[in-house]
């Protein structure tokens, strides 16, 4: 895992470098630079040595025939299969950075269907002086880029592609922020900063200037092979999601240091804790954070987990005083700010403080397998699609206040639409009346062979989790140089489950499919419970340890941003009439802006 950063010039010289030391927390074991022979095209990487860690694995890499190099984030799982696609190259090394450049040299953008892993990477062929930008299917590896009338650059992380001008949050950007607590993945986020899409390529080919410069984009996933696989029945389901997920977690667990896994005691993270186990056995570390406030520990469940899978087990009760501090130093690390991000740095950051580089995560389970209220409330919600409109206005009014609040100002009353919807923090109604956009997310197509649940999946997937989690276990993870693994997303298992029909992955508790197909290797009193994810006593801290912190955060929103609402609200919280996380995104934004007005003026693009 690393960072990454590059440039292309339209002309030769004029631009200043790219500072690749603003990605050092990403690659604390190294680095390395690149420049093409006209000077005007830059590859640079900071390197977290997990495969390969000799200098044969070092960035960024020239294949053999000295045609392609490559800067490259994430890693393959299946590179030493590919390997075996490759006949006749005297392999130099160990890594799958080797493995990638040379498939990528020898078939092009249509060895990308045969990787399995997640990624970022930049490739220049010395053929026709381009640059290719390719990320991984789920957009589990960030890549940004910036195109202004002298260059395209990009990077990891948006903050190595800031200028010393004004930083400006585009009006369609702070609108999602303020709707849903992060920024959105598609579009313009920031002026002339843009990320490359999941599934997305884009390739630069060179001109003299920025209007001879030829930019191309497109997807390479999904594609039309996938979401297509039907079983014969549930037994069938069962069986092959047994298999798929047991091959995914094994596939993760290539290494050449040692791997971790954060243990909840919930149902995904025991999953990929208990077949871990089976081949790694005490050289697995799993780790539980505890609380001394009993609603917040889960260690008990942990501890019957990690017997189970024959870990290395470590329960790491954080004192509050250090998790105060970790709370304030994980918004001072945030490449982008969310509202959702603190539970990962403050995992992150015990997990790596205990040597460790590499760890797996059970995120993806929920999106998957049903995991959310919004699976068993779309269905119904749907209802709002039938006409006369008349009839879905009157049904909105029976609804609870928090689900109607979410819905306010909507017209489309599609699965994606609703699904999207019920994670809101601020209606589309009330966005307009502080002067904003609708802050509706821009979800892909969806294949259309997915049925209902498969749409609340996909919807799921490409609004929340990777917006959000995967981007916010991607910045706070990095920020401690650990890498977080998520073999829940292995594009397998995804196309699969999420192509299988409703009547197949439906049943009575949470993800019974999931349950089904793991009950015997689980503890029951994983999955004889409610579902009860990591978090942090933020709304007892708020008002009390944090309460200097949050009134700063929102006092710099309010002057920055020009708006009373953050203010008003704060009141709102501290009467305890407010959940938490609506004062906090106001904080964590101010935070953010207050810390980009350090160096430059920050403002909000109209």
């Amino acid at each position: 895992m690393c960072g990454i950063i590059g440039q292309f010039c339209f002309e030769e010289g004029r631009t200043p470098l790219p500072q690749l030391a603003l990605l050092h927390h990403r690659g604390p074991d190294g680095s390395g630079e690149w420049m093409n022979k006209k000077g005007n095209i830059y590859l640079g990487h900071t390197r977290l040595a997990i495969l390969e860690p000799t200098p044969a694995g070092k960035q960024p890499m020239v294949n053999a025939s000295k045609r392609f190099t490559i800067t490259f984030n994430g890693e393959i799982y299946n590179h030493q299969e590919l390997r075996d696609l490759l006949p006749g190259i005297n392999w130099r090394g160990n890594s799958d950075t080797e493995t990638l450049v040379e498939l990528l040299s020898a078939m092009g953008l249509a060895g990308l269907s045969a990787l399995k892993g997640m990624f970022a990477f930049a490739l220049h062929d010395n053929e026709d002086d381009s640059v290719l930008l390719v990320r991984d299917r789920l957009g589990i590896k960030p890549l940004w880029y910036r195109k202004d009338s002298a260059s395209i650059q990009f990077s990891s992380e948006v903050r190595a592609l800031l200028k010393p001008e004004k930083t400006q949050l585009t009006n369609a950007a702070l609108s999602e922020y303020i709707g849903f607590g992060r920024l959105p993945e598609t579009g313009e986020i920031i002026k002339n900063i843009h990320t490359v899409s999941p599934g997305g390529w884009l390739k630069i080919t060179g001109g003299d200037n920025s209007s001879n410069c030829c930019i191309k984009q497109g997807s390479w996933w999904p594609d039309d092979k996938g979401f297509k696989l039907k079983p014969k029945n549930r037994k069938d389901c069962v069986s092959q999601v047994n298999k798929l997920v047991t091959t995914a977690i094994e596939e993760h667990l290539i290494s050449d240091v040692g791997i971790g896994a954060f243990l909840s005691g919930g149902i995904d993270s025991s999953i990929v804790t208990v077949v871990a186990g089976k081949l790694l056995g005490s050289r697995l570390q799993t780790f539980t954070i505890g609380f001394p406030q009993k609603t917040f520990d889960e260690r008990s469940i942990a501890r019957l987990v990690a017997k189970k899978a024959g870990s290395e087990h470590t329960e790491l009760e954080i004192s509050p005083n250090t998790c105060l501090t970790w709370v304030q130093e994980a918004v001072v690390n945030l490449d982008l700010p969310s509202v959702d991000a603190i539970n990962t740095y403050i995992v992150s950051k015990a997990v790596r403080d205990c040597g460790l580089k590499v760890a797996l995560s059970g995120l993806g389970g929920d999106e998957l397998f049903g995991g959310y209220p919004s699976f068993r409330s779309i269905p119904w919600l749907r209802l709002l699609d039938m006409p006369p409109s008349a009839f879905s206005q009157l049904l909105i009014r029976t609804l609870p206040s928090n689900v109607k609040q979410k819905l306010g100002g909507i017209t489309d009353f599609s699965a994606l639409n609703l699904t999207s919807a019920r994670r809101r923090f601020t209606s589309i109604s009330s966005l307009k009346e502080m002067g904003f956009g609708s802050g509706v997310p821009a979800i892909p197509p969806a294949p259309s062979t997915l049925d209902v649940m498969g749409m609340i999946s996909w919807a799921e997937i490409h609004s929340y989790m990777v917006p959000m989690l995967l981007r916010d276990s991607d910045q706070m993870s990095m920020a401690v140089g650990l890498e977080i693994r998520v073999p829940f997303l292995d594009h397998r298992l995804v196309e699969a489950v999420l192509g299988w029909p409703q009547k197949y992955k439906s049943g009575p508790g949470i993800k019974s499919l999931l349950v089904e197909a793991f009950r015997a290797e689980l503890p029951q009193e994983v999955y004889n419970r409610p579902k009860q994810g990591f978090s942090l006593p933020m709304d007892e801290w708020l008002k009390g340890p944090l309460s200097e912190f949050l009134n700063e955060g929102i006092m710099a929103a309010s002057d920055l941003l020009s708006l009373s609402e953050p203010s008003q609200l704060l009141e709102a919280f501290y009467k305890g009439t407010l959940h938490w996380t609506r004062i906090w995104k106001w904080s964590v934004l101010g935070h953010w802006l207050a810390n980009q007005n350090k160096t430059v003026n920050t403002a909000v693009l109209a």
